[in-house]
């Protein structure tokens, strides 16, 4: 069938990987923000609260939460299966290396000891700290497998763990090592994790109250019982404090608001979101529709004459129009896995990079995992489909109408 016309079915399969190639890259980077993936596995139960505003006659002030409030609030919800509390530092600091090389800067995250029972971590040496050490203000680190081999130059964890490193020129003591995540899981992703209780200077002062330097994550089944639970501890604190008016907005938002939204708003709309990117994929398969639409019409205006011999010897239209879908099908297929292929090329060698994600350190940020998922396949399964009948159906369809004297006088 390929043999048979060669510059149609080079023309036909690769239009088709163009197409499915640019809705592959797409639907990777819509997936990878809400699919569980190491460590987060939980997404799907996870709430955030990342900011609150306070308000008195001074004017607004908006920020990250404070400890107070992690404490006395965030760690005691009954509606939350368990909390983790983080502590993100604004500047990026510098790692100092035990073996010959520069300097390099990372990704430091100070939590709670909650923090690596709450994300899935694969630790590959060692252990986490744990909630005494974080109590005591010990002055351990977790480090990534690839922070590890940059720092000391090797792969043998084991060895590392108990051995002193230094960021900014503060020492810690490395205590485990874990498999590093990616950048895009920006809750849980770090080059280094330390007890918070070690970063205490990094809290800012506020002439609000509330407002400090943390985030908290929640599991939670009941996502509304929790932003109720909030809610109240927000009202009694307005009623008690004369002056101050506190405000969360939507918060604990689950993840695919976080995912695909800056700000935490009543009017997020996930739908919203789907349809605009349904109509991104819509346009990325209705242009190459249309030529290859108009290459199968011209192309079933030479096959004209073979159509018109099989009506004559009994052929239905309907089983001819089913050949005709099942050929362009084969070839979809073909153009579908080169485009999966090209779609693997281009994550991996960094190419969405060209999205503007911005993040430190990307290399390896689009695991396997997030390619090489169920859900990615059934999509593009999905878009071989909807290709073909858009492409192929209604140029058949039209040349079979024909009448089969008149589709004979082509021979």
């Amino acid at each position: 069938m390929i043999c048979q016309d060669k510059l149609f079915s080079g023309i036909y399969i690769f239009g088709t990987a163009l197409a499915l190639a640019s809705g592959t890259v797409l639907a990777v980077l819509m997936w990878m923000k809400v699919a569980p993936v190491y460590p987060e596995y939980n997404r799907g139960r996870t709430a955030y609260f990342s900011s609150i505003s306070v308000k008195n006659d001074g004017g607004w002030s908006i920020g990250m939460i404070n400890y107070p409030l992690v404490r006395d609030l965030f760690y005691n919800l009954k509606n939350a299966e368990m909390v983790t509390a983080v502590m993100d530092q604004w500047n990026r600091p510098m790692m100092q290396r035990q073996i010959e090389g520069m300097d390099f800067p990372v990704k430091m995250k100070a939590t709670d000891a909650t923090f690596f029972d709450f994300y899935d971590f694969d630790f590959l040496a060692g252990a986490p700290y744990t909630k005494e050490d974080v109590g005591s203000g010990m002055w351990y680190a977790v480090i990534s497998d690839r922070t590890a081999r940059e720092v000391f130059g090797t792969d043998d964890y084991d060895s590392v763990v108990g051995q002193d490193v230094k960021a900014d020129f503060q020492g810690f003591r490395v205590v485990g090592v874990v498999r590093e995540g990616t950048p895009s899981e920006k809750a849980s992703y770090a080059n280094i994790y330390v007890p918070y209780t070690t970063r205490w200077e990094w809290d800012r002062e506020s002439w609000a109250p509330l407002i400090g330097n943390y985030e908290v994550m929640m599991l939670t089944d009941d996502i509304d019982a929790l932003r109720e639970e909030v809610n109240d501890y927000l009202t009694r604190f307005n009623s008690s404090n004369t002056g101050y008016e506190a405000g969360a907005w939507s918060q604990p938002v689950p993840h695919e608001w976080v995912a695909f939204s800056n700000v935490q708003t009543e009017d997020f709309s996930l739908l919203s979101k789907l349809l605009t990117l349904f109509g991104i994929v819509l346009i990325l398969m209705l242009v190459p529709t249309l030529n290859l639409s108009g290459i199968i019409s011209g192309r079933m205006e030479s096959r004209m004459a073979e159509m018109g011999v099989r009506k004559s010897f009994g052929a239905s239209r309907t089983r001819l129009l089913g050949e005709v879908l099942i050929e362009n099908f084969v070839f979809t297929v073909i153009g579908g896995a080169i485009g999966f292929a090209m779609a693997y090329f281009f994550l991996k060698s960094g190419g969405a990079d060209l999205f503007g994600k911005g993040y430190d350190r990307v290399s390896g940020e689009i695991t396997n995992e997030m390619i090489f998922s169920p859900m990615i396949f059934a999509i593009l399964l999905t878009l071989c489909f909807l290709l073909n009948i858009m492409s192929a159906m209604i140029p058949a369809m039209r040349s079979l109408r024909r009448p089969i004297v008149e589709s004979l006088k082509e021979i």
